[in-house]
Formats: C-alpha cells, sequence, structure tokens
C-alpha cells in the first residue's frame, strides 16, 4: 500500500521530565541510543520505511542538539523540493506561549497541518525504541474502516507515564474500552503513542478539544470519545520499549547486548537510519579484552570491555576495565581505570587511576563533558 498520502507528525519533547539526567541539555527525541543513534531515528525511519515522504517535527525546548543531529534529513531521504522535513516552533495558542501538552502543541502548528494534503496523518511520540510496520498499520486501519488506529504493545505497563492509555480490544482488535494510567500489577495491552487518523478528523478534534483548553489526547479527547470514534488497536509484537526513566533507559540499553533484541530491532527490511560519520573502523590494542559488547565504530580500546555499549569515538586506555557500561560519544576512560555500572554522557572524561562504581539496580551517571 502506498503511504504517499500519510503525513508524519513527531513530538521530540514528550516527557522530557522524566530523564532529566540526559534532557537537561537536549530533548528527548535527540537522546543517544544504542551506540550511534538518537532517539528520532526510530519514529523517523519507521515512517520513512513506510514512503512517508512529509513529516513536521513539533519542539519545545534544548532542541538545537536535535537540529543538528536532523540538519537537512537527508539520512531520511528528506532533503527534498516536495515535502520533506520541518522543525516546527515550541508555540501554542494559549496564554503561556510554550505548548503544555499534545493538544495545544498540534493548535499551534495547525497552519501546518492544514496546508498539508495528505488524507491521513501518523503521530508518533520520540520516547518509543521499536521498528513499527507503518506502511501494515495503515493497510489494517483503512481495512477496518476506523477513525483512529492506536499502535500497542501487550506487557508490563510503563510506570511513570500520566497519559498511558490502558486498552480493552475484543476478538477484532477494536477498542472497547480504555483506561488513563491506571497502576496495574498484570500485563496489559497499553499504547505506544503510535496513532493514525485522517488529517480532516485530527484537525476537527484538535480545534474542539483546543477551544475548551483541553491539552490531553488520552484523557480528554480519545477516552470521552470511545463511543463516537472506531478504534482499532494494531498489535506490535517484538522489541518495543518505552522510555521513562534513567533505570529503564540503563535496562533497554542493554537489551541490545542480547542477540534476539537486535534482530528484532535492526530489521533488514525495514532498516534504522540515522546521521552519517565517516570515520574510521574500532581499534583494539594488543592484549585488550572484548566481551558481549555493542561497540561502535572510531573508537580505540586498549583494555578490557565486558557487558557494555560504546559509542562511536570511545576510548578506553591500557589496563582499564570497564563493565557494564554505556559510554556515549567521544568518551574517555583514562588508562589503569575501574568503571563499572557506569553511564557517560557524550564527552565525559575519567582520568588516569580513577576507581568508580554504581550497582546492576544503579547505574552512576557522569554528565556531558564532565571530567572526573
Amino acid at each position: 500500500m502506498s503511504t504517499n498520502n500519510l503525513l508524519g507528525i513527531i513530538f521530540a519533547n514528550v516527557h522530557d521530565d522524566l530523564i532529566p539526567e540526559l534532557t537537561e541539555k537536549r530533548s528527548m527525541a535527540s537522546i543517544p541510543f544504542g551506540g550511534r543513534y538518537r532517539l528520532i531515528d526510530f519514529s523517523l525511519s519507521n515512517l520513512v520505511n513506510a514512503g512517508v515522504t512529509k513529516v513536521g517535527i513539533l519542539t519545545r525546548a534544548n532542541y538545537q542538539s536535535l537540529m543538528d543531529h536532523l540538519g537537512s534529513g537527508k539520512p531520511w531521504d528528506l532533503d527534498r523540493k516536495n515535502g520533506g522535513m520541518f522543525i516546527l516552533p515550541p508555540y501554542s495558542t494559549n496564554a503561556t506561549g510554550v505548548y503544555r501538552g499534545h493538544v495545544d502543541a498540534l493548535a499551534g502548528t495547525m497552519t501546518f497541518l492544514k496546508r498539508s494534503i495528505g488524507e491521513y496523518v501518523i503521530m508518533c511520540d520520540a520516547d518509543v525504541v521499536s521498528n513499527i510496520d507503518v506502511a501494515d498499520m495503515l493497510e489494517k486501519h483503512i481495512e477496518k474502516g476506523a477513525d483512529v488506529s492506536i499502535a500497542y504493545k501487550y506487557g508490563d505497563l510503563p510506570k511513570n507515564h500520566k497519559d498511558t492509555m490502558i486498552l480493552e480490544v475484543d476478538k477484532e482488535n477494536i477498542v472497547t474500552g480504555i483506561e488513563v494510567s491506571k497502576t496495574m500489577d498484570t500485563k496489559v495491552n497499553f499504547s505506544l503513542d503510535v496513532c493514525i487518523m485522517k488529517r480532516q478528523k485530527l484537525i476537527e478534534l484538535v480545534e474542539e478539544a483546543d477551544r475548551n483548553r483541553l491539552t490531553s489526547f488520552a484523557r480528554e479527547v480519545f477516552k470521552p470519545k470511545l463511543a463516537s470514534l472506531k478504534m482499532f488497536a494494531y498489535k506490535v509484537d517484538g522489541f518495543a520499549e518505552v522510555i521513562d526513566s534513567y533505570e529503564n533507559y540503563v535496562n533497554i540499553s542493554n537489551k541490545l547486548l542480547e542477540k534476539s533484541s537486535r534482530e528484532q530491532l535492526f530489521n533488514r527490511e525495514r532498516p534504522i537510519y540515522t546521521k552519517i560519520k565517516d570515520d574510521m573502523p574500532t581499534r583494539y590494542g594488543i592484549g585488550s579484552v572484548i566481551q558481549n559488547s555493542f561497540i561502535a565504530d572510531g573508537c580505540v580500546i586498549e583494555g578490557t570491555v565486558k557487558n557494555s555499549i560504546l559509542f562511536r569515538g570511545v576510548k578506553v586506555g591500557r589496563n582499564a576495565v570497564v563493565e557494564n557500561c554505556i559510554v556515549m560519544q567521544g568518551g574517555v576512560i583514562g588508562e589503569n581505570c575501574e568503571v563499572k555500572n557506569v553511564t557517560m554522557d557524550k564527552g565525559a572524561n575519567i582520568t588516569d587511576g580513577v576507581k568508580i562504581s554504581g550497582t546492576d539496580s544503579k547505574y552512576v551517571f557522569v554528565p556531558k563533558d564532565r571530567t572526573i
């Protein structure tokens, strides 16, 4: 099915407050993940793999890093005359100026929605790491004659989101009930905050909600209108994870050390694209030891690395031991260091001879460009 009539919308700053360690100087969308990616790469790739050629990215704050990463949109084939990628301003129609939720974020970009020509719109949050077959989701949406289609996963409910929808579905996967952020100890069907609807229907819902000063689609639009809107639930199997805390970010990152998780997320039929950086292959010194680690290009490793994720350009000195760590781009670990259960943000530096250790349940965090 062609998806040329599908417009993409990505919310770049959604839930920034849930992971302040990594969003102090960047948006949720630009958080590094998996050695060489940013979180937005997954939503963007899901769209372009389905043939979407026009994507609006709604920003709110700390979006310089995001703009640097996205550039002209070339890695995602979105540097084009017709369609392409649009960075949308962080303003709403309310008196405060900066939007508070999904509704007034969209209300502030109504001109973009009305001037677009796509018949359908797909909206995605940037805190979901997944590989979703968007083309199949649109096809099912049309087949079911749905007003709204919502991607969901069956599993443990994200603990920290305020507006996560819990879906009750029938045997045809039609939504029959919605709860919002209800505490549940059992596995449930929960929304991945990826939904499709007709563009004109979205405009109508946003304008009505904005007139009533509503901010939440889940709580104040979808749930009250369940009886009047036909909602289809599209089940996503395999690797689909929601980032909702620093601890959760660490745990989800570490799943990439499992072969099955990598195979599910990095599907050759639907690749994950990112900003291209030409660098030399990683160089391993004589006597270096690497065990069960996910290592990007451009690294120089002269010590021991175990059960860790190393981003581009990381340096590990001689006789250093790096275990159960996430080391982001340009991180440096000096000689004779012992670093265990640590996350190092971009450009962090641990000098020679330093020993630093967290626990399996509480990783130490070293901020961006910090030297210890």
